[in-house]
């Protein structure tokens, strides 16, 4: 282990009866929103960060954190820093797709989590898992059509977190739309070819895309919807929570472009834009074959705000951070250059 270490105990009221909440155990902390999660965190709360590597310098990235080493994939390894009472926040994912490494690992999680009796287990999971649908309104009992592997796996793991077998345990799973952030992958695609790719090209797709929906949703919004409901007060009983900000005024293509290029310090466009009707845009998407676009999709998070969540960032806000760390990024590889 590595860290600070506690002696004390959190409690925790439930529904009228006081438990103890032993502490927070984040799997997957070193991952973005792992370490997002424990740079959000004040030393108010027992955490402990659990990972297959620790980061550098884990003394500097949040004060009152236990970071242990542990392969997640081996259930006694698990066990061994799991205790009765705690609160599992799972982030774990292996990114090549693959259904039965991933599903080991998350049997691994719920055999440690029963045999551990820890009090609740949150589940981090995706909007994706919605699929090739036809609704443009998506809430939580939208029925889901996962045709990617990415999405099939996603899913597979919230079946298995959902199944009978973790009886005791309190389940809550959240799916996040796109996460955006500092350090994050999420629109840098679109940064780099704002950076280095052709003006005309940029201003051709933003013609084509305009107001198309981005469904991004930062970073520390996600971060506090977990912790929201690692310590809601209120029994999570298998429910599933969409958190997004679909609702923010910016999260489009058209003010996304802006929002970086100003942030990047780079020149926009002095033409104006001349943004394809919805219709032609819709066509043109079928022609592509993108069905994953969807011009009216909106992703309801009115569930979770029920439970007592309030989001803490804008869109803007959030894209700003990425685009910052982005600044960093170029600066220090010039420096090691």
């Amino acid at each position: 282990m590595q860290g600070s270490t506690y002696n004390s105990v959190l409690p925790v009221q439930t529904d009228g009866a006081t438990s103890v909440l032993s502490s927070i155990v984040v799997l997957g902390a070193n991952s973005f929103l792992g370490k997002a999660f424990v740079n959000s965190l004040n030393g108010e709360i027992l955490v402990k960060a659990v990972a297959r590597k620790i980061p550098k310098g884990v003394s500097e990235i949040a004060t009152g954190v236990v970071w242990v080493k542990v392969d997640t994939m081996n259930t006694l390894s698990l066990i061994e820093i799991l205790s009765e009472g705690d609160v599992v926040v799972n982030l774990t994912y292996i990114k090549d797709n693959d259904e039965v490494s991933n599903i080991t690992l998350i049997n691994s999680i719920v055999e440690a989590c029963i045999f551990s009796k820890v009090s609740r287990l949150v589940h981090c999971s995706t909007a994706a898992v919605a699929g090739n649908i036809q609704a443009d309104y998506v809430d939580e009992l939208t029925l889901c059509n996962p045709t990617t592997p990415y999405e099939k796996v996603k899913i597979a793991l919230e079946n298995v977190i959902l199944s009978e077998s973790l009886q005791g345990v309190d389940i809550g799973i959240l799916r996040p739309t796109a996460i955006v952030g500092c350090g994050g992958k999420n629109l840098l695609k679109l940064a780099h070819s704002l950076m280095y790719g052709s003006q005309f090209s940029n201003y051709l797709k933003t013609c084509v895309l305009g107001k198309m929906p981005m469904h991004l949703v930062p970073v520390r919004n996600v971060v506090a919807a977990l912790l929201h409901l690692a310590l809601s007060t209120k029994q999570l009983d298998g429910n599933i929570f969409i958190v997004s900000a679909d609702e923010d005024v910016d999260n489009n293509f058209q003010r996304i472009k802006e929002i970086l290029l100003d942030e990047l310090g780079l020149n926009c466009t002095k033409f104006p834009y001349i943004i394809l009707p919805k219709i032609l845009q819709a066509l043109l998407f079928k022609f592509m074959k993108r069905n994953d676009i969807h011009m009216n999709r909106t992703y309801n998070s009115k569930k979770l705000s029920d439970y007592g969540f309030e989001p803490i960032d804008s869109v803007n806000e959030a894209v700003r951070q990425f685009a910052c760390s982005i600044k960093v990024d170029r600066v220090t590889n010039k420096d090691d250059s």
